[in-house]
């Protein structure tokens, strides 16, 4: 089931950025921007559903120039938050959590980073 909702993510961001499940390709050089997305935690909360913590993080190479990490960070924050989807797999929804919009430091020095963070509750549905 998470296949399938790695999947849903990624056909939602990619028209908006370059995206990756877990981390950018070691074997490829790197271009900017790019987003990785990943669910760090997993906790069951009953037999049928799943919470699971979601992380979007936003990667760019423009130095102090923040519009553009800051416009797609914007773009993928209205499509993701308050999501709600429904098929013959699951039913999933999104809200944001707390803190939810994260300005990280990166080492190294002209990357810029930005991390969403939303609570994922993923429902099994039952055939």
């Amino acid at each position: 089931m998470m296949l399938a909702v790695y999947a849903l993510l990624s056909s939602l961001i990619e028209p908006i950025c370059t995206c990756f499940v877990g981390h950018y390709p070691t074997e490829e050089k790197k271009v900017y921007p790019y987003v990785e997305i990943k669910f760090p935690t997993s906790v069951p909360n009953n037999s049928f559903s799943d919470n699971n913590l979601l992380q979007v993080d936003i990667w760019d190479d423009k130095d102090t120039d923040i519009r553009d990490i800051e416009g797609i960070t914007d773009l993928i924050y209205k499509q993701l938050n308050k999501l709600h989807h429904t098929d013959n797999v699951m039913q999933l929804s999104i809200y944001r959590d707390r803190p939810y919009r994260l300005e990280i430091i990166d080492e190294m020095i002209g990357i810029q980073r930005r991390q969403l963070r939303y609570v994922c509750k993923v429902y099994k549905i039952e055939e």
